[in-house]
């Protein structure tokens, strides 16, 4: 009898899950920007949120309140690391993604993906239910 061969689920696949499945898109949605511009280099904070803007044709701008707690629930579970860059001032903290971050972009933004594909549904849906509105 062949014993069966278990599969390795990465760590980050059941914590990108988890915000998936108590539905927290805007959430992820701002990790995985987060996580894409650390790809490129370090950063802070408000840096980060000035290229999340920039990449969204000023569309969003995650405020302080989103994004801090992004920022610290990703460093509790390991996708970045942080630093002030002048420890006597504690002026800028610089963001750094680890290895763990690293590997969970592809699936991040897969899964972002995938939800747009389910909000654009809901978006029709709602269309159809309350009509276009008038161009003027």
């Amino acid at each position: 009898m062949e014993e069966a061969v278990k599969t390795a689920v990465p760590e980050y696949k059941e914590e990108i899950d988890e915000l998936a499945r108590r539905r927290q898109w805007k959430r992820l949605l701002t990790a995985t920007f987060v996580l894409d511009i650390l790809t490129q280099e370090s950063n802070y904070g408000n840096r980060i949120e000035r290229e999340i803007y920039e990449r969204t044709n000023n569309v969003y701008r995650p405020n302080p309140n989103e994004l801090y707690p992004v920022l610290r629930y990703m460093e509790s579970k390991h996708f970045v690391e942080s630093r002030w860059d002048s420890p006597d001032k504690r002026s800028k903290r610089i963001y750094s993604i680890t290895d763990k971050g690293r590997a969970a972009v592809p699936y991040m933004k897969e899964q972002v993906l995938d939800w747009l594909v389910t909000l654009r549904a809901f978006i029709s849906t709602i269309q159809e239910q309350f009509g276009e509105p008038d161009e003027e």
